[in-house]
């Protein structure tokens, strides 16, 4: 009987499109080049965007192998690219530089995923344990945290799963089986919801989990079969009722 259910953020709860990565791009950039002139430092738009995409790479040689980093050495990579500020910087450069970098998810958010407030009311009035498993880019956990309070959806959750803090990324089965030790529930009667074949379905599966697929084209590449493929998020409504009385 499933009494766990596990959810991702991005793009399961909130949007993260393409223009929402651009628009967040802009701003961080934007900001960068500003935490500079605060400090009486001209620096270039293209070099700041040149830091900021290889960063961004640099992450990823990480991110491929399902670990992670903290915000604070993404900056580091990032001023290795930029005007050289010595051993030690200015505290208030490093403080305009996190903001910069990391909040602009705050200063200008994305939407909810249709259906994600009412069905996360749902579930928790049906008494199930919610938990949420992220992988972070730019924004780390404390910043995302912001962000979902901000949505009054924070309160759902009895675990949060933050990659950049736990520096382990879905499809890990271990960062899956971490959340659920928090809620102390077992694989065998939880359900993962999730966005990404590899990441959200495979790594539930791997853990020992279910998986649901919230897709529109329901795809099942790379042979990663979902237990149960949704196009929109008021469809788990009828599942976990399934569910649960099996």
């Amino acid at each position: 009987m499933i009494d766990t259910i596990t959810l991702d953020l991005w793009n399961t709860l909130i949007s993260n499109t393409a223009e929402d990565a651009r628009r967040f791009r802009r701003l961080r950039i934007q900001g960068i080049i500003e935490a500079f002139l605060a400090e009486g430092i001209n620096v270039e738009k293209e070099k700041v965007e040149k830091a900021h995409d290889i960063t961004f790479k640099r992450c990823w040689d990480l991110w491929d192998k399902n670990l992670d980093c903290s915000s604070e050495e993404q900056i580091r990579i990032l001023a290795d690219f930029l005007p050289d500020f010595g051993e030690n910087p200015p505290a208030d450069l490093l403080k305009r530089l996190k903001k910069a970098y990391t909040e602009s998810v705050l200063e200008s958010p994305s939407e909810l995923v249709e259906g994600s407030s009412e069905i996360l009311k749902h579930l928790k009035n049906q008494k199930y344990k919610l938990g949420l498993i992220c992988n972070t880019g730019r924004s780390p956990g404390k910043v995302l945290r912001k962000l979902m309070e901000h949505y009054q959806i924070l309160d759902y959750f009895g675990a949060l799963s933050f990659s950049d803090e736990l520096r382990i990324r879905k499809p890990d089965p271990e960062i899956f089986l971490y959340t659920l030790k928090n809620l102390k529930s077992i694989p065998s009667d939880s359900v993962h919801v999730g966005d990404e074949l590899l990441t959200d379905v495979k790594g539930a599966k791997d853990a020992g989990m279910m998986a649901i697929h919230l897709s529109k084209t329901h795809s099942t590449d790379q042979g990663i079969q979902p237990d149960y493929c949704i196009r929109k998020l008021k469809e788990i409504k009828e599942i976990a009722e399934e569910l649960r009385g099996t």
